[in-house]
């Protein structure tokens, strides 16, 4: 990565790729640029990067139309998601300053809801 006139690691936001996606989703609409990305076999990290902004606004203001999702497919789809960044965590081992360490790991432990022993015996209590 290279760094900007401030000293800040470059990322894919502002890079000349995002800007020209940008600027496509503005002249066509996210819609028809969400389909034309899906419609391709290889995507840039601009695209990946931008179908992941679209999917934390859809699947963060968990609209009407994402309740109705078969809960199977929406656990397929977030598994998906965590074995792609599973990948790059792994391959790239980054180095992450302590904001971005700590704000990864926060979300990551707000996630882990579910699965640690005390809120599957919740859980279980729950059901019965």
């Amino acid at each position: 990565m290279q760094d900007n006139i401030i000293g800040i690691p470059s990322t894919v936001f502002g890079s000349k790729e995002w800007i020209e996606l940008e600027q496509r989703e503005y002249a066509i609409g996210p819609d028809s640029l969400l389909d034309e990305i899906i419609e391709k076999k290889l995507w840039s990290n601009a695209e990946i990067i931008w179908v992941l902004k679209r999917m934390i606004f859809f699947y963060g203001k968990k609209d009407a139309a994402l309740k109705k999702i078969p809960i199977d497919r929406l656990f397929t789809s977030m598994t998906d998601i965590l074995r792609i960044f599973y990948l790059i965590v792994d391959i790239t081992d980054p180095e992450l300053d302590e904001n971005m360490l700590a704000y990864i790991c926060n979300k990551l432990t707000d996630s882990t809801w579910g699965i640690n022993k005390r809120t599957r015996d919740y859980l279980h209590k729950m059901n019965e």
